[in-house]
């Protein structure tokens, strides 16, 4: 039976290594209701026996996976993508959801796809991975072995997503990350051109933008609001120079 906001819910798996988990993560997908998984990376090395033995009834969602060569590329046509990860640092996500909380937060987009983003067995994501999502998730797990199992911590945000498709959702539409892109951009533009960067600091200022408008899950009207308001200000700094 089809659930709407289950429907949103795209799990994404970088670089997975082992066949077993993926054929778990197929029957935890099952279980809960979902139905939409892409593969980022080689998967020649995966044994795909272990992946169908494992999945049990749930193999056609290996079968109807999408497999990508980037993880841009499996993001694409998203409002939201989550990386789950328990690792902070200054190069890593300055905020981070419960899952509960952002389970929360997906209900009240409305619509579009939201992917929740999971690194390999070994090494979870790398820092390009996780900069390529716009918020990151964490999984409270006790310090002497903090570190889940991959199949099992899919297990817990499917848990508690389809705990949440119970609760009323949200109408409106949010914009899709180009637009997140596109705004961004233009924010960054003005900045520069009425010389707010006094350090090379664009990058991360850049970052800090896009990761705060994804996480406002803006309408198209606010998208275009706020842009119009940048573009305002750089138009006006080129008349009256600050």
């Amino acid at each position: 039976m089809s659930n709407p906001f289950l429907d949103r819910i795209k799990i994404v798996l970088c670089r997975p290594e082992g066949g077993r988990n993926v054929g778990s993560i197929c029957r935890t997908m099952e279980n809960m209701g979902l139905s939409r998984l892409a593969i980022v990376g080689d998967i020649s090395e995966l044994n795909l026996k272990e992946v169908k033995g494992m999945a049990i009834h749930a193999g056609h969602i290996f079968d109807t996976a999408e497999f990508c060569t980037s993880l841009p590329e499996a993001l694409n046509h998203t409002i939201m993508a989550a990386g789950i990860t328990r690792r902070r640092g200054n190069r890593r996500k300055s905020f981070s959801y419960l899952p509960e909380e952002l389970a929360e937060k997906a209900s009240m987009t409305g619509e579009g796809t939201i992917a929740l983003v999971f690194g390999n067995e070994q090494n979870g994501l790398n820092g390009s991975e996780l900069a390529a999502c716009t918020t990151a998730c964490h999984i409270p797990s006790s310090p002497i072995n903090p570190s889940l199992n991959l199949a099992q911590a899919v297990q817990v945000l499917a848990y508690v997503f389809y705990r949440q498709s119970e609760e009323k959702v949200g109408r409106f539409i949010p914009v899709e990350l180009d637009a997140v892109d596109r705004l961004t951009g233009t924010i960054i533009d003005t900045l520069e051109g009425i010389g707010y960067f006094d350090k090379p600091d664009r990058f991360d200022t850049r970052a800090y933008f896009r990761d705060i408008l994804s996480r406002a899950t803006l309408s198209p009207r606010e998208a275009r609001h706020m842009e119009k308001v940048f573009r305002k200000i750089a138009y006006l700094k080129k008349r009256l120079p600050i």
